[in-house]
């Protein structure tokens, strides 16, 4: 941002006129206490202060905030009242992160399936809760694998040794068993996705004998920064599955804990 010299000089008398005022004045002035934005066309500064540095430091294994040099910093109160609260410095007012979810991409195409073979297709999930309660994502299927007009379906899978369903995921490697399944890697993934050959159903919403609830993949109840995990669709044919187009929706709902 470039100012021209004449602005320069006028916001330079502001700020050493405000310095000026906060040491010059009598101690029993300061009941009451302004505080005042800086703005342009190009930028606002809210609660502005003179420090020596603040902001958000991180290494491998922490996050902090902190204030540095700043004059009325810390927790305030008045002795015997219990109703209030004031927080002075930049830990107490910086911007915490939001809550974000994030899938890469959201049209999987798991191509040409053949009998004999497992065809396979992945995207990332990505979430950020920053609350001390964490989050779950759960998800479902609208419907199993279906053509348009839905006269023909690809089941969902039961794995290699009929083991497996929307609950709890097993082994699928053997290409003879077909259907429509899922598996996740990564960070918070549900315990029973052993390894990147574990894969579950998905809960099909449109069951209704019996019913079934959508189902977690990803928990913590800790806070939780910019967390990732790969899920990986399988789908293939048993060999009396009609050709055409099949198709159907994943839903994912990510819930923040508190």
């Amino acid at each position: 941002m470039r100012l021209n010299h004449k602005k320069t000089a006028h916001w330079r008398w502001i700020f050493v006129l405000a310095l000026t005022q906060l040491i010059i004045l009598p101690s029993f002035f300061v009941n009451q206490v302004l505080a005042e934005n800086l703005e342009s066309d190009s930028y606002i500064i809210q609660f502005g202060n003179f420090n020596i540095t603040s902001g958000e430091k991180s290494g491998d294994t922490y996050t902090v905030t902190d204030t540095v040099g700043q004059s009325f910093a810390g927790p305030y109160g008045e002795y015997g009242v219990s109703n209030y609260f004031l927080g002075s410095g930049f830990q107490y007012i910086y911007q915490i992160k939001p809550f974000r979810f994030v899938i890469s991409n959201t049209n999987i195409n798991l191509g040409l399936l053949t009998a004999q073979a497992h065809n396979t297709a992945a995207h990332t999930l990505l979430i950020n809760a920053p609350n001390a309660g964490g989050y779950t994502i759960y998800t479902y299927e609208t419907h199993p694998l279906q053509t348009i007009d839905g006269s023909y379906a690809i089941p969902d899978t039961t794995c290699d040794n009929n083991d497996c369903d929307e609950t709890v995921a097993a082994l699928w490697q053997d290409t003879t068993v077909g259907g429509f399944g899922f598996n996740v890697q990564g960070a918070d993934v549900a315990s029973d996705f052993i390894s990147s050959d574990h894969f579950r159903q998905f809960a099909n919403k449109a069951a209704t004998s019996p019913v079934e609830p959508m189902e977690a993949i990803m928990s913590t109840t800790s806070a939780a920064f910019e967390r990732q995990s790969t899920v990986t669709y399988k789908a293939g044919l048993s060999g009396s599955e009609a050709a055409g187009r099949y198709q159907t929706s994943v839903i994912y709902v990510a819930v923040p804990g508190y």
